[in-house]
């Protein structure tokens, strides 16, 4: 189910990522072993799967330079951008972060506020063999990509997998490695997939391959520790194997 493509930067398989979840969605991937990919246009950052600015910019000059009128240009500029930019609601992403030691900044940004939480620490080829070997019922083609983080796409601004893999210059602390799926609208002949595309979907993984070390929250007290790993126990007790504190001291 992963698909290779030339306009992809794919990490070494050796390449450690982390996911930092809030125990809400731990609990929810442990129970239904399954991977959650949002609309990227549910994602908060509204820049997401947009061309840059600066790439906008230039499109209008590029286009004006064949010749056309400022408003037939603006014109077909707004026809291009309204073609790549639609696309932004038919992109489904799953994202983890490339590091090799766990972030304090992380866990404060994606716990939300929250205590509780943890982070999954793998690799990138611990990822796609968790997909392999999760045997989704539904078969679909799923990219893996590092994120560029640039104002400017100096290739090929219009591709839709550079759009999706370059977010701003803002988000370079996120190390983002990024999974998705792409539709299409079906005058393109796009697929009327089993699940609500405007929504997201839910991709089968074998949680045992997936999961090298399960990092507790470094902001929660012993108690938690315990619950996690009754839970474990009972859901899956091979992963209480697998249980770290976090090496962060912070109160």
């Amino acid at each position: 189910m992963i698909v290779k493509n030339k306009n992809l930067d794919i990490p070494h398989g050796n390449t450690v990522i982390w996911r930092y979840v809030g125990l809400d969605k731990f609990l929810d991937l442990l129970i239904s072993q399954e991977l959650f990919f949002s609309n990227a246009a549910k994602m908060s950052d509204k820049y997401e799967g947009l061309i840059p600015k600066r790439n906008q910019d230039y499109l209008l000059k590029s286009i004006k330079s064949n010749g056309l009128s400022k408003e037939d240009a603006e014109i077909e500029r707004q026809i291009r951008l309204r073609e790549i930019h639609s696309l932004k609601e038919l992109t489904l992403l799953n994202c983890w972060t490339i590091s090799q030691s766990e972030s304090y900044a992380l866990w404060k940004i994606y716990l939300g506020g929250s205590k509780s939480g943890v982070a999954i620490r793998t690799t990138v080829a611990k990822l796609t063999k968790a997909i392999k070997k999760g045997n989704d019922p539904f078969k679909e083609d799923i990219f893996i990509s590092k994120v560029k983080y640039t104002d400017f796409i100096k290739e090929d601004p219009e591709n839709r997998f550079n759009v999706i893999t370059t977010k701003n210059k803002f988000y370079d602390y996120e190390k983002e490695l990024r999974l998705f799926i792409f539709h299409y609208p079906q005058s393109e002949g796009g697929i009327n997939a089993p699940y609500n595309v405007s929504i997201g979907r839910r991709l089968k993984v074998d949680l045992n391959e997936l999961i090298d070390e399960i990092y507790l929250s470094p902001f929660v007290g012993k108690w938690f520790d315990k619950t996690i790993i009754e839970i474990l126990n009972k859901v899956n007790p091979t992963l209480s194997q697998k249980i770290k504190n976090s090496e962060i001291l912070d109160e």
